[in-house]
């Protein structure tokens, strides 16, 4: 008699994506897709129409695309654990750990899906639900449960137009935009969103806008960030050190937002250097630039002249300057007291005049409001 062979209760394969469109009964599904891999088998799992059944463990390595990716027509499908790791991903493309375009009554249990990456981009969702593709009925009772789902992603978990699909008895961790953590949209009916426990799977990311930050002298000066991956609420604090200082000293402290942005007030008396830091998180650090203060008015003939700042500018000059054909033009030098004070008789009238003060260790060259003589 020939021996029947023993029927094969697993997949394991490379660089392949495998497609389900029958029924199944597996152990395993083990999916590795590398750097090597062709765009047509970018993505590590597709279930298509007809597959249906039970998958016991789904193990999947991505480098280049989806996880996987579920259309309409595949229904009553378990998945009983395993992990959706994303190490990397094709440059152009967007990437999702799950994504359901379709399908009906299909569960994925204790299943640990991580496709974000703090230093990449384009990266959507660890689990995504939203009617698209081919489809002609929402996604219906798409649901993991008692899964982990890390951060990252731009979403943690969406689900956009489905019914009755979502997350229950899951870990969630904080996204890379703390408000699209769980994002569930107006085109779901009855989400699942029960018993789920979001909580910070890791540091967070503090950055700022960009930009050259420069402020005036006892003026507030505000500096704008988003802190990356980090649960709202959560301090934001500014230390300082003054040009030719040693220490970094407190200099501001705020909260992030719901959508992870803050601000941080300031009131710099001299060029610095700032830090931020959120406890043991530690932020970029910026230099802040600073003019000083002048003040020109015109009273009872005279134009009046003063320069404050953290030091003194007293026995400097400043230059007065003219509109004359469209531009600025020096027409006196003047020579402040110790006080930081000139006083100019200005002999022409109707003409525009400002100050202008030139650059020092500490401090920007800086212009006054221009004043129009009567």
């Amino acid at each position: 008699m020939i021996a029947t062979p023993p029927a094969v209760h697993h997949v394991v394969q490379v660089d392949r994506t495998w497609t389900c469109r029958s029924p199944v009964d597996l152990d395993l599904v083990k999916v590795t897709i590398t750097r090597a891999a062709t765009h047509r088998n970018k993505d590590a799992v597709h279930l298509r129409p007809g597959c249906t059944g039970r998958i016991g463990r789904l193990m999947i390595v991505q480098w280049v695309g989806d996880g996987v990716k579920v259309a309409e027509g595949a229904h009553d499908l378990t998945v009983g654990g395993g992990s959706i790791r994303c190490l990397g991903k094709a440059p152009d493309l967007h990437q999702d750990g799950i994504q359901v375009l379709g399908g009906a009554r299909i569960t994925f249990e204790n299943l640990m899906v991580s496709c974000g990456r703090r230093n990449s981009r384009l990266i959507n969702s660890n689990f995504f639900v939203n009617e698209a593709g081919h489809s002609r009925l929402p996604p219906r009772d798409i649901v993991c449960d008692g899964c982990f789902l890390g951060g990252w992603a731009a979403h943690t978990v969406s689900v956009q137009r489905s019914v009755r699909s979502g997350v229950l008895h899951s870990e969630i961790c904080i996204a890379r935009f703390p408000q699209l953590t769980v994002k569930l949209g107006h085109g779901a009916r009855d989400p699942v969103h029960r018993r789920n426990r979001v909580r910070q799977c890791s540091p967070g990311q503090l950055t700022l806008d960009p930009g050259r930050h420069v402020g005036t002298f006892g003026k507030r000066l505000v500096l704008t960030g988003l802190f990356l991956g980090q649960r709202p609420g959560s301090p934001v604090v500014a230390e300082a050190r003054k040009r030719g200082a040693a220490r970094f000293v407190p200099a501001g402290r705020t909260r992030s937002r719901h959508n992870g942005r803050f601000r941080l007030a300031l009131r710099p008396r001299i060029g610095e250097t700032v830090r931020l830091h959120s406890g043991s998180i530690r932020g970029p650090g910026t230099v802040v630039s600073v003019r000083p203060l002048i003040r020109l008015k015109f009273r009872r003939g005279k134009l009046v002249v003063k320069i404050r700042a953290a030091r003194s500018y007293a026995g400097r000059n400043v230059d007065v300057q003219e509109r004359r054909d469209g531009r600025w033009t020096v027409v006196q030098r003047l020579r402040l007291d110790r006080r930081g004070k000139a006083v100019l008789r200005p002999s022409p009238s109707g003409v525009a005049v400002r100050i202008r003060v030139r650059p020092r260790p500490g401090y920007l060259a800086a212009v006054s409001d221009t004043v129009r003589l009567p």
